[in-house]
């Protein structure tokens, strides 16, 4: 699996998450096997809503040989299972604009045990998450999305041009 080891986030981090992401996009990431690295590009790849949800994420063999990995994520509701189930297309738009090659993403419950301690807590930062504007892109950035889905179908091409805007956006911000 090839995983781009760039770090995707540039300055000071504003959260946990964050500061988490970038220490494993730099020395830390190094030698780290391929479930880890595509857990990595898992929280890199998407908000604070996915990650602040996202009580683990692993690799399993695919169901036919040759394939990519079916990546599992678990999550502590099922709500939010079913939501981002219904949105696959978009989250491995994200993970493989990262590298990570997959055949397929899973989504799952697994409840967290310190899940009601940090409830205030997440309700907060996503509140604060959500009023918080998100900055343009370049044009540079505008055009790596343009190459990157242009060989795409129309209606594909629209919505995966959306998901890695947005992707970048919220990385920028």
């Amino acid at each position: 699996m090839a995983v781009d080891r760039r770090s995707d986030r540039g300055g000071p981090a504003s959260s946990v998450g964050d500061a988490l992401v970038s220490l494993m996009a730099g020395p830390l990431g190094r030698g780290l096997s391929d479930a880890a690295r595509a857990a990595r590009a898992w929280y890199a790849a998407n908000g604070d809503r996915e990650r602040m949800h996202t009580t683990g994420v692993w690799l399993r063999k695919p169901g036919c040989e040759g394939a990519d990995p079916v990546m599992v994520v678990a999550l502590d509701s099922n709500l939010l299972a079913m939501e981002l189930a219904t949105r696959k297309e978009l989250y491995l738009a994200r993970l493989s604009f990262r590298g990570i090659a997959v055949s397929d993403i899973r989504f799952t419950v697994r409840r967290d045990q310190r899940e009601h301690a940090r409830k205030p807590d997440k309700a907060l930062r996503a509140d604060a998450a959500a009023r918080r504007p998100l900055p343009d892109l370049s044009p540079s950035e505008m055009e790596r999305v343009a190459r990157a889905t242009s060989g795409l179908p129309d209606g594909l091409r629209q919505s995966v041009s959306r998901a890695m805007c947005a992707s970048l956006r919220r990385a920028k911000g």
